[in-house]
C-alpha cells in the first residue's frame, strides 16, 4: 500500500537537511530511505530524513531506485541529477538546468498569481527587479557584518560604504531590466577585485565551467560553480514550494525555462558563497570542505526560510500602486 507523507511533512522552508549523494545507491530498505556506500570493500547504510530534507541532489556514480523516487515525492522533496561535485544539473542528456518535481496537487496559488500580474508589464517587473537588487544589498550587509570568516578577510561594507551607495544610485537610476543588469555586474565584479586583494591574489577573472586546478584561479572559479549550483538549488526549493513558475524571471533571460531560479539564488549567493570561495582557497581547501562549510552556514543562518520569505514579500507586493 503506497504511504502518503504529505500530511505529516515539514514546511519546505523549515527543513534542516540538503543532500549530495555521490557513488551511492539511494534505495528502500524496509520502508526507509537510504543511500549504501562502499567503505573499504564494505557498504554501509544512511538514513535519508526525506520528511525534513528540502533538497536531494544525485551526483557522479550514483543511482536511485523508482521506490525511492515515490518516497521523495510523497514527502515534496526535489530531486536533482548533477554532475562532479554537484554541477552542473542536468537531466537525462541535457545539461540545462531541470529538476524533477514532486507532483503536487494542492500547490498553493496566489504566489503564482501575484506574480504573473508582475511579470506581465515591463513597468511592474522592473520595480521588482530592482526590489531584488535591494534585497541583495541587505543580505551583503547583513552576512558581511555577521560571518566570522568574512571578517577574517578584511572586506567590509555598511550602508555609507561608497560602494554600496553607488550601486543603490545605479539601480535607482536604472531605466530598464538590462540597465539594473549592467549594475549588478559592476557590482559583482567590485565584490571580486576586494576578496582577490584581501587574499592577495589580484587579478583574478570569474571563469564559469573551470574543471582544471591547475592555479589558484582555477581553485575559486570551481568552488564558485560548485557552491552556485546548491543555491541554484535552494532556490528551485523556494519557487517550487511557493508555487511560482521558473519560467517567469525578473532579470535573467526571458527565454530560459530556468530563468527565474538565477534570480532567486542572486538574492544571496554573493553573500555567502563568493566570499567562501576565496576564504578557502586561502586556507587551503579541498572541494569537500568548500561544500561542508557552505551547507553548514545555510543550515545555521536559515537561508532557505530567508529565500521563502523575500520571494513573498516581492511577489505580494502591490506594484500597481508604487
Amino acid at each position: 500500500m503506497k504511504k502518503n507523507y504529505k500530511n505529516k511533512s515539514i514546511q519546505l522552508s523549515k527543513r534542516g537537511f540538503i543532500f549530495l549523494i555521490e557513488h551511492a545507491r539511494i534505495k528502500v530498505e524496509n520502508g526507509v530511505l537510504v543511500y549504501l556506500q562502499a567503505e573499504n570493500g564494505v557498504f554501509k547504510s544512511y538514513n535519508i530524513p526525506h520528511i525534513n530534507t528540502s533538497l536531494v541532489m544525485v551526483g557522479e556514480g550514483s543511482s536511485i531506485t523508482r521506490d525511492a523516487v515515490a518516497i521523495l515525492s510523497d514527502s515534496n522533496t526535489l530531486l536533482m541529477f548533477v554532475g562532479g561535485r554537484g554541477s552542473p544539473l542536468h537531466a537525462s542528456s541535457d545539461l540545462v538546468f531541470n529538476v524533477i518535481s514532486p507532483a503536487i496537487e494542492y500547490a498553493p496559488t496566489q504566489y503564482m498569481q501575484q506574480w504573473i500580474q508582475i511579470f506581465v508589464k515591463e513597468d511592474t517587473r522592473l520595480l521588482a527587479a530592482k526590489d531584488f537588487m535591494l534585497l541583495r544589498i541587505k543580505n551583503i550587509l547583513y552576512f558581511y557584518n555577521k560571518l566570522d570568516f568574512i571578517k577574517e578577510t578584511g572586506v567590509s561594507f555598511n550602508k555609507n560604504s561608497e560602494d554600496i551607495t553607488l550601486y543603490k544610485e545605479k539601480i535607482e537610476n536604472s531605466k530598464t531590466t538590462q540597465d539594473v543588469l549592467v549594475a549588478e555586474a559592476w557590482f559583482t565584479k567590485n565584490l571580486y577585485a576586494k576578496f582577490a586583494k584581501s587574499i592577495q591574489m589580484s587579478g583574478f577573472t570569474r571563469e564559469h565551467s573551470k574543471n582544471s586546478d591547475a592555479n589558484d584561479f582555477d581553485i575559486i572559479n570551481g568552488f564558485l560553480d560548485h557552491g552556485n549550483y546548491l543555491f541554484y538549488g535552494l532556490a528551485s526549493v523556494t519557487l517550487h514550494g511557493l508555487g511560482i513558475s521558473y519560467a517567469l524571471p525578473l532579470l535573467h533571460g526571458k527565454t530560459r525555462r530556468g530563468a527565474l531560479v538565477f534570480d532567486v539564488a542572486d538574492l544571496i549567493k554573493d553573500s555567502i558563497c563568493l566570499p567562501l570561495a576565496f576564504y578557502c582557497a586561502l586556507e587551503g581547501k579541498k572541494d569537500k570542505d568548500f561544500r561542508e562549510s557552505l551547507m553548514n552556514i545555510i543550515e545555521k543562518n536559515s537561508i532557505l526560510d530567508l529565500l521563502f520569505l523575500q520571494v513573498k514579500s516581492i511577489a505580494l507586493k502591490d506594484y500597481n500602486n508604487v
